[in-house]
C-alpha cells in the first residue's frame, strides 16, 4: 500500500513529513508527499480525501481548521487509511474524540497517549513516533523548533524558512531533508533569487501599512504579497513600525495572520478562531472571508476587518 503524506506549509510541517518520510523509506514503505494544505486552498483536502488504497499521513495540521470534519473523516476513511495524525494546536475534546478513526495520533498536550511538552513542534512528535533517536530526526526537530519559537539561532532554519515561499518543488525539498541533506547548492540559489523578490515585497507591505486603534491596542494591517511567509510578513511590521501592537497580514487568497508585540496581553488563538482559523497565542492564522481581498478594494477589507474585531471584542 502506498504511504502519502500531506503537511502544512511552514517549516515544521516540511521537517514534519521530512521525518515521516524517512521513517518509511527505512521501514521498506513506498511513500510520496502529497501536497501541503491550508484553510485557503479546500482542493487540497478534496485531493486527500480522494487518495484511494493509500495510507494518509497528516502532520503540523489542526483538524479543526477542516470544515465539516466528520464528513471529511467519514469520506476519507471510506478510501483510504487515516494512518497517523500530529498536531500542536489545542483542540475542543469533542474534536479530539472524532479522531478515534485514525490510527496513530499524537498532540502537543499533556494528556494520556501525547507527548507532554510545553514547547513542542511537529516535527519532534513525527521524530519520536517514527525515527526515535535518529539524528536527521534531532537535526529537523532543531530546525522546526529554531522557526516555530523564534529563536533564530541557526543559520539553516532561517535559510529553509525561506526557500518554503520561493516556489522550490516542496517534494524535492522534503525528499533532500528525509536523506539528510539540510542544504545544497539548489537551494542556495533558489533562496538567493528569492531574497531579491523578498525585499521588494517588504517594501510594498509597509506601503499599504494601515493602522486602527481597537480597544487601545494598534493593529497595523497590511496587503500581504503572496511570496512573503506569514511570520516574515507579520514580524516586519512590527520591527519597522514601533507604534504596532498587533501585525496583521492579509493575502488575496484570503489567508489572514496575526502577530502580537511582546508583552501584548491579547490571546491570537481565540482571536483567529473567529477566522476559522487557529495557533498561538503570540501568531495565529485563518481566513477570511468577508470581503474579495485586492489593492482595489482595500479600504472595504480594512472596514470589514475593523467592524469584525471591534464586535469580537465587545461582544
Amino acid at each position: 500500500m502506498l504511504s502519502v503524506i500531506y503537511s502544512s506549509d511552514t517549516v515544521d510541517g516540511i521537517c514534519a513529513a521530512a521525518c515521516v518520510m524517512r521513517g518509511l523509506r527505512i521501514k521498506g514503505f513506498s511513500a510520496r508527499f502529497g501536497g501541503t494544505l491550508s484553510p485557503e486552498n479546500p482542493e487540497s483536502l478534496q485531493d486527500l480525501a480522494s487518495q484511494a488504497n493509500s495510507a494518509v499521513f497528516i502532520v503540523d495540521y489542526p483538524p479543526e481548521n477542516i470544515p465539516d470534519l466528520p464528513q471529511f473523516l467519514k469520506k476519507t476513511i471510506s478510501k483510504c487509511t487515516l494512518a497517523y495524525w500530529n498536531f500542536t494546536q489545542p483542540q475542543q475534546p469533542e474534536t479530539l474524540a472524532l479522531l478515534g478513526v485514525v490510527k496513530r495520533v499524537d498532540y502537543a498536550e499533556v494528556r494520556p497517549g501525547s507527548f507532554p511538552r510545553d514547547k513542542a513542534c511537529s516535527t519532534e512528535l513525527a521524530a519520536l513516533r517514527f525515527i526515535p533517536g535518529d539524528p536527521v530526526g534531532r537535526q529537523l526537530a532543531a530546525l522546526a523548533t529554531d522557526i516555530k519559537f523564534w529563536l533564530r539561532q541557526d543559520e539553516r532554519a532561517t535559510k529553509l524558512a525561506d526557500l518554503l515561499p520561493s516556489g522550490f518543488d516542496k517534494r524535492a525539498i522534503i525528499d533532500s531533508l528525509s536523506k539528510g541533506v539540510m542544504w545544497d547548492d539548489r537551494f542556495e540559489r533558489a533562496r538567493n533569487e528569492y531574497l531579491e523578490k523578498k525585499a521588494r515585497a517588504l517594501d510594498d507591505l509597509m506601503k499599504r501599512l494601515t493602522i486602527k486603534e481597537i480597544l487601545g491596542k494598534r493593529y497595523g494591517f497590511s496587503l500581504a504579497p503572496s511570496l512573503l511567509s506569514t511570520a516574515d510578513a507579520c514580524q516586519h511590521i512590527l520591527d519597522r513600525h514601533a507604534g504596532v501592537d498587533i501585525a496583521v497580514g492579509i493575502y488575496r487568497s484570503g489567508k489572514i495572520a496575526f502577530r502580537s508585540r511582546e508583552g501584548t496581553d491579547v490571546d491570537l488563538v481565540r482571536l483567529a478562531k473567529q477566522f476559522q482559523g487557529g495557533g498561538r497565542k503570540y501568531a495565529s492564522g485563518g481566513l477570511f472571508t468577508e470581503q474579495p481581498v485586492s489593492v482595489e478594494n482595500w479600504e472595504q477589507v480594512i472596514f470589514a476587518l475593523d467592524r469584525k474585531l471591534k464586535n469580537y471584542f465587545l461582544s
